[in-house]
């Protein structure tokens, strides 16, 4: 009689799998086969082909792609269900929830998507992730690919091949711009870094490769980098740290950010960040109308704010 576990559906799906699949291995269930759900149509049908492990093996797992198309799970099957001393393992992998798996989701194992990390705990969260894999994470490298990359399962990734670069060594802010960013994501760490340091002609060459589609991604990415510096212009000594704090921008944690912040306040002045930012809102609700300015709307703002006019 078979174990089932099943797993949902997230982009944490592949690589929980494969970890399942490593784990069953080690403790003596290795991957025998993997079907389409619609291979076989109705639970009976697997059940009766899955019921006993093969031939050759004592034990096995079997994989299920698509497993909702088998529908609800019917009740006569339910008696059939064993523990995790079951002889085979049958995973299920869904494009949905475990909503159709009500039946028998006392009797089986339900693995959920991985827990969104929340944008003040994400830098941490990295620098835990690299030491699980083996590899050390500096601050300014963590800070940037938490700024940078929202998606979970690729920030793993990019932990992974800046791991196996560093090759021991800590992983540095350096390595992250050289290897995480194609041609248009480090002229997006130009725009956002010649901006704070006022130099023009970093921001003009930056600009003149993004200019594409729509600005938006480059108003988002630029209101993030300057939302610290709004908010110390609008708080001071502790109560600034707090607010910074509350939006995310932990002084101590994201040091980068804050610094890059402060020195954009000192040299435009909390007046012209204030207007940058208004103008940055509205432009970026136009974009969204009939009455989008594109870049030339972009570029007239950056350059107001650049030329402190």
């Amino acid at each position: 009689m078979p174990r089932i576990i099943a797993i949902e559906h997230s982009e944490s799906q592949r690589r929980q799998l494969k970890d399942e699949l490593a784990r069953l291995g080690k403790e003596g269930w290795p991957l025998s086969a993997k079907y389409d759900a619609e291979t076989f149509g109705t639970w009976q049908k697997l059940f009766e082909t899955v019921i006993a492990p093969g031939l050759f093996t004592q034990r096995e797992a079997i994989v299920i792609e698509n497993a909702e198309i088998l529908d609800d799970f019917p009740d006569s099957l339910t008696s059939l269900i064993e523990d995790d001393k079951a002889d085979t393992v049958i995973i299920l992998v869904m494009n949905s929830d475990s909503k159709f798996l009500k039946a028998i989701i006392k009797s089986i194992t339900i693995i959920k998507p991985e827990a969104q990390v929340p944008p003040w705990k994400r830098q941490g969260w990295l620098v835990s992730v690299a030491k699980e894999q083996g590899f050390k994470l500096s601050q300014e490298a963590s800070q940037l690919l938490a700024d940078s990359i929202e998606s979970q399962e690729e920030l793993r990734s990019e932990i992974l091949k800046l791991g196996i670069y560093a090759d021991g060594r800590e992983i540095t802010r350096k390595d992250v711009e050289e290897l995480s960013f194609d041609e248009g994501g480090r002229a997006m760490m130009t725009l956002l870094d010649g901006v704070c340091a006022d130099n023009p002609a970093d921001v003009a060459r930056a600009i003149t490769h993004l200019n594409g589609d729509s600005p938006l991604p480059v108003i988002t990415a630029i209101t993030n980098r300057l939302r610290p510096a709004m908010i110390l212009s609008l708080f001071q000594g502790k109560n600034a740290d707090d607010a910074l704090k509350s939006a995310g921008f932990d002084p101590v944690s994201k040091k980068y950010a804050v610094s890059k912040a402060k020195s954009a306040l000192k040299i435009y002045g909390a007046k012209r960040i204030k207007i940058f930012m208004a103008e940055s809102a509205r432009l970026s609700f136009l974009e969204k109308t009939s009455r989008a300015e594109g870049w030339q709307g972009f570029e007239a703002i950056i350059w107001e704010l650049m030329m402190k006019v």
